[in-house]
């Protein structure tokens, strides 16, 4: 018997590239929503698209990013259908954000434990049933299966405010923007340093992120605001190539000013940050409480004018010595730090 040879798959030109980057946004009664997701090499990004839920019957919502690690999650992991090959990273980044997403369908629903440990279950038990051919492909002591990192913040309104509750393993971070005080911390990096400037000017590996093939930990933080107030989730493509932690909330608030509505702001957000970052970028964003986008921006015009009219965007050119950049470094943190560390956790033992 003779067997024909398979054909041989033919790329399609034709085809458009894919885009290295989509904004979303949306607007419900008090609720505009927004999310910003970049790629460097486009198709084959690390971070998987950010997730924006809410659930209307119970007032529910959920907000996460997800950064595959490509350093220990470069192996090659599947192969799509249109012949591209994705990394480790690129699946357990994706992997996770479906977890998430089921997760929190089965806790609105109230079919499963509003708990942490649900959704590590669900996390483990996604990543378990990855095929078993590209766990062979993965050694050595740094390496890890489908690693990725996570930051999510579940919240909930009602009339006693917002119930906010990040969840995160890794170095994808999670914020407050409120108008009176800025920006917020209200996760902790998983690394062994715990100074925030220190962790833009040293990028240490991390200590704990979500994979298939070891153990890791879903840290929990959880607190109440008031309304109004901004919740947002980020990976480290929008806030790590920064000179200073201000320098993220002055992205922030400097595209607000300018915006005449939320998806002009995911827009501006997507323009500020693509031409200035190193890595994929994404990020998730609710504004809760505003009657409109004209009282959100209102609402922080106060402190656009304190923060990005003061001294965080004064960096010292070149002529000013090796160690002029530094120095002003430590003087603005030191200035800044308080508040943005006012909701962060406490340092892990």
């Amino acid at each position: 018997m003779i067997i024909p040879p398979k054909p041989t798959r033919v790329p399609d030109h034709s085809a458009p590239p894919p885009p290295d980057h989509l904004t979303w946004s949306a607007v419900h009664g008090r609720l505009q929503s927004l999310a910003v997701w970049t790629e460097r090499r486009p198709g084959h990004g690390e971070d998987a698209e950010p997730l924006a839920a809410y659930h209307r019957p119970t007032e529910n919502g959920l907000l996460a990013v997800f950064d595959g690690s490509g350093g220990s999650g470069a192996a090659p992991a599947w192969n799509a259908p249109d012949g591209a090959t994705h990394t480790g990273a690129w699946v357990g980044a994706r992997i996770a954000r479906l977890a998430a997403e089921c997760w929190f369908q089965g806790v609105v629903a109230a079919k499963e434990p509003d708990t942490i440990e649900r959704l590590t279950y669900c996390l483990r038990a996604l990543l378990a049933a990855a095929p078993t051919s590209a766990r062979s492909k993965v050694t050595g002591s740094m390496r890890r299966l489908l690693p990725t990192t996570m930051a999510a913040v579940r919240y909930r309104t009602g009339d006693e405010g917002v119930r906010w509750q990040a969840v995160w393993a890794g170095d994808s971070r999670s914020y407050a923007l409120l108008p009176g005080s800025g920006l917020h911390a209200l996760t902790r990096d998983d690394a062994h340093e715990d100074d925030t400037l220190e962790l833009l000017r040293q990028d240490p590996p991390m200590t704990n992120v979500i994979c298939a093939d070891r153990p890791f930990e879903l840290s929990v933080h959880e607190g109440e605001f008031r309304e109004p107030c901004v919740l947002l989730a980020a990976t480290d493509g929008f806030f790590g190539y920064v000179h200073t932690p201000a320098q993220f909330e002055c992205v922030l608030l400097d595209t607000l000013t300018r915006s005449e509505s939320v998806g002009d702001w995911a827009d501006r957000l997507r323009r500020a940050i693509q031409p200035v970052t190193a890595d994929d970028a994404s990020l998730s964003l609710v504004a809760l409480g505003f009657a409109d986008f004209a009282q959100l921006r209102a609402a922080f015009a106060g402190r656009h004018d304190s923060v990005v009219g003061g001294e965080y965007l004064d960096v010292p050119s070149a002529a000013d010595g090796p160690d002029a950049v530094r120095r002003w470094q430590d003087r603005t943190w030191q200035s800044y730090r308080h508040g943005y560390e006012r909701f962060m956790p406490g340092v892990r033992e």
